[in-house]
């Protein structure tokens, strides 16, 4: 995943996306059409753009001028007739070179692979069950990229089950927490969360301690909003608010949660922003809690939105990576909340940002370090809770062992 489209609506928009060792144009060529291209002049190789902007109508070199239009196209060369020396120089031959780029949920993805199967097909069957939340018509709320002192993989892996919950978010057991089975969808996979009393077939790790559901809601969604600012929003919160006034003297959880339903729309929709009409309780309980989309993107839908994690290599260092994380909401036509994209070096920088993260460093840094130990005899996945883990590294292996690799 690159990008999101909202980051390139006008022609003549850019963003960037770095990988490894390459970086990724995508520009917005007109109203209805985008192109995504390797971040490469191609006189001396310097990285054309940086970050997020306008381009203008052409695509500029800062070093010595060369341009290209928006389409690829060479069509200004600084000193022109310095080239007649060599008749090979043809502009014909030096377009920006493109990368295979499609959309899906208001995502954009890029592939250096142009024989690669079409993004409906990779994604499988991810679109079929998240399209239902409408998250195209979400908009970014934040965005923040921390920089982590282990492998992406170790990263990811710490992101891809719920099983820690119980111990490194123990705030969390108050609410009653069941194990979360996880399930494999070819090369993705995702996991389930049955939570509010800890009732399930799958065995109980805690029970909620609320005995009335009004007040479990209401301090589940302020405490989420404050800690993590994703999943929850004002929205969820003021309808949680409104509760107590529908059962002053408490009531059943089943009710409790319809009429919670109901309040969160009313909200939303009166505040101008659009609620995702197609979503029944089907979806929502076939779409689980988070989904691991392979390799190195993951993402939490919910009705207000859905919270992504993106983990990226540095290339130099394989003990290190970036961990980006999106908050994406829904909000009123044109009113979503201008955000600056801030990028943490390190953790103690990111200290205080983020609460409900922050509970999670502790957890990588150590487990980075410890792999390492000839102590340790290599992992032990629990078969039921840690199966995103399982199905990912046994893609991965796959991937490398085949021509994908």
């Amino acid at each position: 995943m690159a990008c999101r489209l909202e980051q390139i609506e006008k022609v003549g928009d850019f963003a960037t996306f770095d990988i490894g060792r390459e970086s990724f144009l995508i520009v917005r060529t007109a109203s209805d059409a985008y192109k995504a291209y390797y971040n490469v002049c191609q006189h001396r190789g310097r990285r054309l753009k940086k970050g997020c902007g306008h381009a203008g109508r052409a695509i500029t070199c800062p070093f010595h001028g060369w341009r290209w239009t928006l389409d690829g196209k060479l069509d200004r060369v600084t000193n022109r007739e310095d080239f007649a020396e060599l008749p090979q120089f043809d502009e014909r031959r030096l377009p920006l070179q493109e990368v295979r780029a499609e959309d899906w949920g208001g995502w954009i993805f890029v592939s250096m692979d142009p024989e690669i199967e079409p993004l409906l097909d990779y994604l499988a069957p991810i679109p079929e069950i998240i399209d239902p939340f409408d998250l195209d018509a979400c908009r970014i709320g934040w965005h923040i990229t921390l920089t982590f002192p282990c492998n992406w993989k170790t990263v990811i892996n710490a992101f891809n089950e719920n099983y820690h919950v119980e111990m490194t978010h123990a705030q969390m057991n108050k609410f009653g927490l069941s194990k979360a089975p996880a399930k494999a969808h070819g090369k993705h996979a995702q996991f389930f969360v049955q939570s509010g009393g800890g009732a399930s077939n799958m065995g109980t790790v805690s029970r909620s301690q609320f005995r009335d559901p009004v007040e479990m809601v209401q301090v589940r969604e302020e405490e989420r909003f404050e800690t993590l600012g994703a999943l929850s929003s004002t929205y969820s919160v003021a309808a949680a608010r409104r509760l107590r006034e529908a059962f002053p003297d408490g009531g059943d959880m089943a009710e409790v949660m319809i009429r919670f339903r109901q309040f969160h729309r009313e909200e939303l929709e009166a505040a101008g922003a659009t609620w995702p009409e197609r979503l029944t309780g089907e979806d929502i309980a076939r779409a689980g809690i988070d989904w691991h989309l392979f390799p190195n993107m993951i993402f939490l839908p919910s009705f207000d939105g859905a919270l992504i994690y993106r983990a990226r290599p540095d290339p130099a260092d394989p003990e290190r990576c970036w961990f980006d994380v999106w908050w994406i909401g829904r909000y009123p036509e044109g009113a979503a909340p201008a955000y600056e994209h801030i990028v943490y070096d390190s953790l103690e920088a990111a200290k205080g940002v983020n609460a409900f993260l922050e509970q999670d460093f502790g957890n990588l840094e150590a487990i980075q370090k410890g792999i390492h130990s000839r102590g340790f005899r290599g992992p032990v996945y629990n078969p039921v809770q840690e199966m995103e883990i399982i199905n990912f590294e046994k893609t991965l292996d796959e991937y490398l062992d085949s021509d994908h690799g």
